[in-house]
């Protein structure tokens, strides 16, 4: 690496120092006034960027190679010694001082990316730099007789121009960052510079027509395919041709009057232009051509987050469904045993309250476990609204009668009211309505240790034919200190840390009502004094149904099923657990152990449900109900019932591609498994569709 920035700088010292000689030799050869002052003057910008370009010990030694050639090239041109002296002083300060002034207000890199960085490289390192060495070389030469004004006005034009077209050209040259978006083939290029050679050519063509005009379009197509480097080295090419001509080719016509000096600054000021302009073009297409390189390179990282995001959300889908099965396959044998005996009528008053313990410890956590997967499902969108016919009425009594068992164990009051058309039927998801109530009524009864819980309905007619129905749910509980409201409804969030160990929860009860009413279209809100209570509300539409709309299919009876039912499970207590249920349920019971018993003993023909486990050895439930409906006949159209600690959408759409007629998750409490089966037994088959 050292050997390469040596080999680098070394190459470029050497390069700047044949410029500087060039246009030395150049400017005091063909361009000397008669008070020793060149026209055009190129070197200080050479010099300027070798400051900027080189470290300072191999820009201290080019400075003394270059001084000592201008010094005595002075000399030999017929400058006195002091002249000769003082020129080459002025000069280098001249540059090291815009190199300065560069550095100060360009940053210390002074990369021109933009035209802006250029502007400010020409109006506040170049123009001060030249300016105050024009002023101290009029100041000095005054004292040997020459014309102040003289010495100021050439000083200063020849300087200024020269270094505002060398200094950048030379940074862009020597640093190509935008070199990359306009790569062309080498022909192309030599093509392009041999256009502008020509067409500066033709400016000194004796004609009444202003041809230096034809400067710009040659100018503009050079930008467009070659850009700001190519603008670089387009205005070098034009600089060193116009200089040459403008001394050795007579005059144009439209020149005829003019004096050397002035037809020489003429064309400094043509090359200026020309450089300029197009040098604003180059840079405006390469800082296009830089925001699409940004935007792709924005898009291909946003794919790739996106990506990310997907394989993360698929890995947290992977995680949840295991944690699920793996919790939830335990629980199935804790609540199921849990039901099966306190059926039982010789159990006597302890071991029936520590049995009740147990069961309302094992609805506990399978709330937790279930809050856990609501979200998750909210969250990913995967949660499908199923509306039909309800009554506004029937949801709230039917929540209330839900936690009635909770409030009677702490002395809590519920009360109930009504306001407007509560009996008039609407088409709204009432699993979801009621998912809503649950959470908020089981929370008004959690926070409050004594006093009452109030539901109250209320039902507004809208103009559009639909309901605006608005449930608020009451409670003298603690209540919510006022700066701690706005976090309630946000995941794994509650208004005191400690209230999570006093009265238990995940966080994530608000953060689902949330979800669920926004999915709806709804409002939801609340209002609480610390100490004195809460008041939770929430606002849906739901259209009124129309007359004569299918209903809700009723309840399924209660009593003994009287089937035969084949249930498929590997696990030996979910096996002993089925069977022992589906017999309280007045069902004969045939077990297998995997699928490949489960298919053979499907062979038989003479189950009326199957209950197929889906996560088994050797063949999974899917594999087995996909050999099942091969069978043909009677095994076309069983019913076949899944059952699965994994409750994943995925999963649920995944049995009913293989076959399956319904999914339910385990643990399976005994009232929820003997209305699925007596749904799929019914002998109405427009129940069982229902």
């Amino acid at each position: 690496m050292a050997r390469t920035n040596r080999s680098h700088n070394l190459m470029l010292s050497g390069g700047l120092v044949l410029a500087f000689v060039a246009c030395v030799l150049f400017s005091l050869t063909l361009t000397r006034g008669s008070e020793g002052v060149a026209v055009i003057w190129l070197a200080s910008g050479i010099l300027a960027a070798a400051f900027l370009l080189l470290p300072w010990r191999w820009s201290l030694g080019m400075v003394v190679i270059c001084f000592s050639f201008n010094f005595g090239y002075n000399l030999v041109v017929g400058n006195s010694p002091i002249a000769s002296f003082i020129f080459p002083v002025l000069t280098f300060s001249e540059a090291f001082g815009a190199a300065w002034l560069a550095r100060r207000t360009c940053g210390a890199t002074v990369r021109l990316t933009s035209f802006n960085r250029v502007a400010r490289l020409l109006l506040l390192a170049v123009a001060p730099a030249t300016a105050a060495s024009a002023l101290a070389a009029a100041d000095i030469f005054t004292i040997y007789g020459r014309n102040f004004d003289s010495v100021l006005t050439s000083w200063f034009y020849g300087h200024a121009l020269g270094m505002a077209i060398m200094l950048p050209a030379v940074l862009l040259i020597a640093r190509p960052e935008m070199v990359r978006d306009f790569r062309r083939s080498p022909w192309e290029e030599i093509g392009l510079y041999a256009l502008i050679a020509a067409v500066s050519t033709l400016i000194f063509l004796p004609v009444r027509f202003p041809m230096p005009l034809l400067i710009f379009p040659a100018l503009a197509l050079l930008s467009f395919r070659l850009g700001p480097r190519g603008a670089a080295v387009s205005a070098l090419i034009m600089a060193a041709i116009l200089s040459s001509l403008v001394i050795v080719v007579s005059t144009p016509p439209n020149q005829a009057t003019w004096t050397l000096a002035e037809k020489t600054r003429g064309l400094q000021f043509l090359i200026a232009v020309g450089f300029f302009t197009s040098l604003a073009t180059a840079m405006a297409i390469a800082n296009q051509k830089r925001m699409k390189r940004l935007w792709a390179s924005r898009s291909r990282i946003a794919r790739l987050a996106q990506a990310r995001a997907v394989a993360a959300g698929l890995a947290k889908t992977e995680f949840l469904a295991t944690m699920s099965h793996e919790i939830r396959t335990p629980m199935t044998s804790i609540v199921g045993f849990t039901e099966v005996l306190l059926k039982r009528e010789d159990l006597p008053d302890p071991a029936r309250r520590q049995l009740a313990l147990i069961d309302r410890a094992g609805a506990s956590l399978l709330t937790v476990v279930n809050d856990i997967l609501d979200f998750s499902k909210v969250e990913a969108g995967e949660v499908e609204l199923r509306p039909n016919q309800a009554l506004p009425r029937a949801i709230a009594q039917d929540a209330l009668a839900i936690v009635t068992e909770a409030a009677r164990r702490k002395d809590i009051d519920l009360q109930l009211s009504f306001i407007g058309p509560v009996e008039s039927p609407v088409l709204i998801d009432d699993l979801r309505v009621r998912q809503i109530l649950l959470n908020l009524l089981s929370n008004a009864i959690k926070f409050t240790e004594r006093g009452r819980v109030g539901l109250e309905l209320q039902v507004f007619e809208q103009g559009d034919g639909a309901h605006l129905l608005r449930f608020k749910i009451s409670d003298t509980g603690i209540g919510i200190p006022s700066d701690q409201v706005e976090r309630l409804f946000k995941r794994f969030s509650q208004g005191d840390s400690s209230v999570s160990r006093t009265h238990g929860g995940t966080g994530l009860g608000l953060a689902i009502c949330k979800g669920l009413t926004d999915l709806m279209g709804g409002k939801i809100g609340v209002t609480s004094t610390l100490g004195a209570g809460s008041t939770f509300w929430f606002e849906l539409i739901a259209p009124r149904a129309q007359t004569g709309a299918a209903a809700k299919p009723a309840r399924p009876d209660d009593g003994p099923l009287k089937a035969r039912i084949l249930l498929v499970d590997d696990h030996p207590m979910n096996r002993e657990l089925g069977a022992t249920v589906l017999g309280l349920l007045g069902c004969e019971v045939v077990l297998a152990e995997n699928g490949e018993e489960g298919v053979a003993a499907a062979k038989i023909g003479d189950c009326d449900l199957i209950l197929m486990d889906v996560h088994m050895p050797r063949m999974d439930g899917l594999e087995a109900t996909r050999a099942i409906r091969a069978l043909g006949g009677v095994n076309a159209v069983v019913p076949i019932i899944a059952m699965s600690a994994d409750v994943m959408p995925e999963m649920e759409a995944a049995c009913l591609k293989a076959g399956m007629n319904a999914a339910v998750g385990k643990p399976i409490q005994i009232q929820a498994l003997h209305d699925v089966l007596a749904k799929w037994l019914s002998p109405d088959p427009n129940a069982a569709a229902a």
